[in-house]
């Protein structure tokens, strides 16, 4: 039985719970997860139980309505990252600023726009650097900027900047499990503004794929030997399984999926899992987010769903919204963590996935 038939069909169940870690955030290979329950960095496992290891400082004013959870929600009090490289070192974001974590302590490493960075949006190269993107609203057109942390996590360096007015801002930077020295990069939002670029030379150039339109608009990306996919990102329009040729750059769109697709990643055993989001707009058709699974990273087929709650306006109370760590995942523990959905907000969940 191989992974890329898309006559597969993987089974999705839950196979646990823990309801006071708020986000899932790295999944290191000794399978300790690194969470966050609000400002709290926590580390662990569901045998050995978790333990607290550090704060984040307290930003305001989001910090003066870290409870009760709808003011959490509404003050984004739980946005953060946390991610450990090869070398066991940890760095998080918080509030715009880059720490790095040690144990009682955080220390500020320099600054970025915007609160945090999308999930998994992190990637480390063969040396134990860390890259990612500034994710912000961005109305201005700033310049955008992708950052770099040494493997001892002591300094934060910009490696790129987009020039003002070319994009909005990034949706993560990816490592390429077929071409290691090689790194995409997602951007968005708007028309002109979508695209995927590669670099295979740490950010010194971008090669660009894509015309800017919302086909191109994507959050999470998967690899196969022979293309890049993702679930298109869009509120504007339908979305749709999209992937692209490596070798001519090609485009193939593929199924209509119902809302748009912004988390997920790929298995050690080779399932992708994909995440969709209840946003507002015409590329947002049902009520629910659902958990998608494929075999190839195309052809996608819906394993579960979660019901957006009730509280509105959903800018103000959170899109439903579920998440998955960095690190590698595995069909035996996949964790993930939701808001804004029944049954799963401001919690995390571990799923077993059955090719």
């Amino acid at each position: 039985m191989t992974v890329d038939s898309p006559d597969l069909r993987p089974s999705v169940s839950i196979a646990g719970r823990e309801p006071s870690l708020t986000i899932a955030q790295h999944l290191c290979p000794n399978g300790t997860l690194w969470a966050t329950r609000g400002r709290k960095i926590v580390r662990g496992s569901p045998a050995a139980g978790w333990k607290t290891v550090a704060a984040f400082p307290r930003c305001y004013p989001r910090d003066f309505f870290a409870w009760p959870r709808l003011a959490q929600r509404a003050a984004r009090a739980d946005k953060c990252n946390v991610f450990t490289n090869s070398a066991g070192n940890t760095f998080g974001i918080r509030g715009g600023s880059v720490y790095r974590i040690q144990p009682g302590a955080v220390h500020l490493l320099g600054s970025i726009r915007g609160d945090s960075v999308l999930h998994r949006g992190i990637s480390e190269d063969s040396e134990g650097r860390a890259w990612f993107g500034e994710y912000f609203m961005n109305p201005e057109r700033l310049p955008v900027r992708i950052f770099t942390v040494d493997p001892d996590v002591r300094n934060l360096s910009i490696a790129y900047e987009f020039p003002a007015k070319s994009i909005r801002h990034i949706h993560g930077v990816y490592r390429d499990p077929f071409q290691p020295s090689a790194f995409w990069v997602a951007v968005g939002d708007f028309a002109g503004e979508c695209h995927i670029l590669e670099t295979r030379d740490r950010f010194k150039t971008l090669r660009q794929f894509g015309n800017g339109t919302q086909l191109w608009r994507a959050v999470a990306l998967y690899f196969t030997p022979s293309h890049v996919c993702w679930l298109s990102d869009s509120n504007l329009e339908q979305n749709y399984a999209c992937r692209m040729d490596r070798a001519t750059g090609e485009l193939e769109v593929g199924q209509p999926i119902d809302c748009p697709g912004w988390y997920g990643a790929t298995t050690r055993e080779g399932i992708s899992v994909g995440f969709t989001t209840v946003e507002t707009g015409p590329g947002v058709k049902r009520n629910q987010s659902s958990v998608l699974v494929s075999s190839d990273a195309f052809h996608w087929h819906e394993a579960m769903t979660f019901e957006k709650d009730p509280w509105r306006p959903v800018r103000v109370f959170k899109y439903g919204v579920i998440s998955c760590p960095s690190g590698v995942l595995s069909n035996e523990q996949f964790w993930i963590s939701g808001e804004g959905l029944v049954g799963l907000d401001g919690a995390t969940l571990t799923l077993e996935i059955r090719p």
